[in-house]
């Protein structure tokens, strides 16, 4: 008769066992995780709330890049001086200094800017002026306050500028608590083209500000473009990066031996 050997014996593993041996495994596992966790916080990190790559940096560092359409521009910014954007003036202003020296050597010499300051009333700190020479930012010229914040006053001041073949961009550096904003997007539309302005964008001073839902009810396409309100560099890259829009262009890191492409 045959006799059978004893099988193995069903047990714990020596090796796998070992409480230094499972910890160890549990490093090298982690270990290996770390580079995929790392791939997805810099994508979440490279995308803002509008779905785009933030820009670091000073817009100094940056130069439009990219053919463009043919025709040229007139950039209207509209600076909301009322009590609740006091807090952002000195960035506002700080941005608005280098914002101006930037578009001399990016915008085409067709292309104009001219400066709005709003509140109650609206006042033309800069009437269109050709961006390659616009200079130095001019003083702020009072505006009345108190009595709500309009946008009636600022488009009424952009029809008392001079006729142009440009495409007029009207850029709002607001919180959108504005009260006189269309009911309905075909209103929205309408106003929109009895000023002749071709394009409108919302940028706005801070991730945490509540911008009334009156705002996208009148201007659907123009989602707010939400940037740190007390940054200079923030400010004017924000500025920038809108204008680049318009343009059909991309912010790009300058090259000091290259020019941008017009």
């Amino acid at each position: 008769m045959t006799t059978l050997a004893p099988g193995p014996r069903f047990g714990r593993s020596p090796r796998l066992g070992d409480p230094s041996r499972r910890l160890r495994l549990a490093l090298l596992g982690l270990l290996l995780l770390l580079p995929l966790l790392w791939l997805l916080f810099v994508s979440c990190e490279r995308e803002d709330e509008n779905g785009t790559a933030p820009i670091a940096g000073a817009l100094g560092d940056y130069a439009l890049e990219g053919r463009r359409g043919p025709e040229c521009l007139r950039i209207t910014l509209m600076v909301d001086t009322s009590g609740s954007m006091q807090d952002y003036a000195g960035a506002r202003d700080a941005a608005l200094s280098r914002l101006l020296p930037w578009l001399a050597k990016n915008l085409r010499d067709s292309d104009e800017l001219a400066l709005v300051d709003f509140a109650q009333t609206a006042s033309v700190r800069l009437p269109p002026t050709a961006a390659r020479s616009a200079g130095t930012t001019p003083s702020a010229p009072g505006v009345a306050d108190g009595g709500g914040t309009l946008i009636g006053p600022a488009l009424a001041q952009v029809d008392a500028f001079r006729a142009t073949k440009c495409d007029t961009a009207v850029l709002l550096l607001s919180d959108a608590q504005v009260t006189d904003l269309p009911l309905s997007e075909p209103a929205g539309r309408a106003l929109l083209q009895q000023h002749d302005v071709s394009d409108i964008e919302l940028l706005v001073p801070g991730q945490a500000i509540d911008v009334p839902s009156s705002w996208t009810t009148a201007f659907p396409s123009a989602q707010p473009r939400k940037f740190d309100g007390y940054d200079a560099d923030a400010t004017a890259v924000a500025i920038g990066r809108t204008i680049a829009e318009l343009t059909g262009q991309q912010l790009a890191r300058s090259r000091v031996s290259a020019s941008p492409t017009k």
